[in-house]
């Protein structure tokens, strides 16, 4: 009775002591004048006198909102709240631009369309890809669109993510890749002399350490398995290309997977680095990636078994350096137990090249996916 009594208590507190939440929702403003946008103290862009834009947050004195990757901020005094549902924006902003004089946002893709505001010269903005002559960008929450004449792309380093290779496709799943587009992939890196490089040289980029070639290019496979060895190493080795391979090193010997001799036969060409042990999954009761939630100190042990175990295969390749997120998530437990287990860079799935100023623990990727041309794959390749 008294263990029922306590249950009864214990449920009556739940919903004496949560409060009622609305769901989280986004403000939509009015701009009443021309209104300057800052980062930090730096103005940045200008929203147009009569635009609808998004907020994010607000303080005594600002409204916050994006323009592409940025968190800005502009007055309060120039602004109104109206009624008005907010857009719903693509997250992915893989594009870095230079701007190269007073950049005008418009609100559709045409020059002649209204003039949502501008950005200043010589800012560094992330968009979307390509549409037509414009580039997709978040302006204060709300789609504008970029001239492509009016901005300049900036490359960087792409860091290419492929998984699985066959030979004839089979079902719906676009990260599995015919050898077939991965054949003529690489033949176009050989014909137009891309450099393929390594996670170490990347890292010492970043670092400032060393210059690499223009055209560099690092080649990463996720998950391990044998199609890394029995498809994707022969046209490798043909071109003399270095890749990576993140393993999920519990998974080694299993059907489908890379076995030892595999791992061991194809080191020349190919560098193996970690995608955890036994962490690569998802909580289903919550939606949580496990690497979101695990203790630090279980991360910690599940990286130095998967270091230990890819070790133990090759005892003459330096040690393990480099991981992959599983499904590019990670929280900053996962970084402080990664850099612990000896990393020296991350990789998430997020789309984009790298460039230097970018973290080592939070770097981008372009997925290489089977419904992909070889005009897509060399817009990626060059950042765009």
């Amino acid at each position: 009775m008294k263990k029922l009594l306590l249950v009864a208590v214990l449920l009556c507190s739940l919903f004496i002591s949560t409060p009622t939440t609305e769901a989280a929702t986004t403000s939509v403003i009015k701009i009443a004048a021309t209104t300057p946008v800052f980062k930090d103290t730096e103005k940045i862009a200008v929203f147009s006198k009569g635009t609808i834009h998004t907020i994010t947050k607000s303080d005594q004195r600002f409204h916050y909102t994006k323009i592409g990757d940025l968190e800005v901020k502009f007055s309060k005094q120039k602004a109104k709240m109206i009624h008005q549902d907010a857009d719903q924006l693509k997250s992915a902003n893989p594009v870095r631009l230079l701007t190269k004089k007073h950049v005008k946002i418009y609100s559709n893709r045409n020059i002649k369309s209204t003039e949502l505001g501008h950005i200043q010269p010589k800012q560094v903005i992330y968009t979307q890809r390509l549409r037509g002559d414009y580039y997709p960008i978040v302006f204060g929450g709300k789609t504008g669109y970029i001239y492509r004449k009016d901005v300049k792309v900036q490359k960087g380093i792409p860091v290419l993510m492929y998984h699985d290779l066959v030979k004839k496709k089979e079902g719906t799943n676009v990260s599995i890749l015919e050898v077939d587009k991965f054949k003529s992939q690489m033949a176009y890196l050989k014909k137009n002399n891309w450099h393929t490089i390594s996670t170490d040289d990347l890292t010492l980029w970043l670092q400032k350490k060393i210059k690499l070639p223009e055209k560099s290019v690092l080649i990463t496979f996720d998950d391990g398995y044998s199609s890394t060895a029995d498809l994707a190493y022969p046209i490798l080795k043909s071109h003399r290309f270095k890749a990576t391979a993140f393993l999920i090193a519990s998974r080694i010997e299993r059907p489908g997977y890379l076995t030892e001799e595999q791992i061991r036969s194809t080191q020349d060409m190919i560098s193996y680095q970690n995608h955890t042990y036994d962490l690569h999954g998802f909580n289903s009761m919550t939606g949580l990636a496990l690497l979101e939630y695990t203790p630090r100190s279980a991360i910690y042990t599940d990286l130095t078994m998967a270091n230990q175990k890819i070790g133990s295969i090759l005892p003459e390749q330096p040690p393990v350096s480099a991981l992959a997120y599983p499904y590019g998530l990670r929280n900053t437990e996962a970084i402080r137990a990664s850099k612990v287990a000896g990393m020296k860079s991350a990789y998430t799935i997020t789309e984009g090249n790298v460039f230097q100023g970018d973290s080592p623990f939070h770097l981008k990727r372009q997925r290489v996916h089977s419904g992909m041309s070889i005009s897509d794959f060399e817009r990626r390749l060059l950042g765009q």
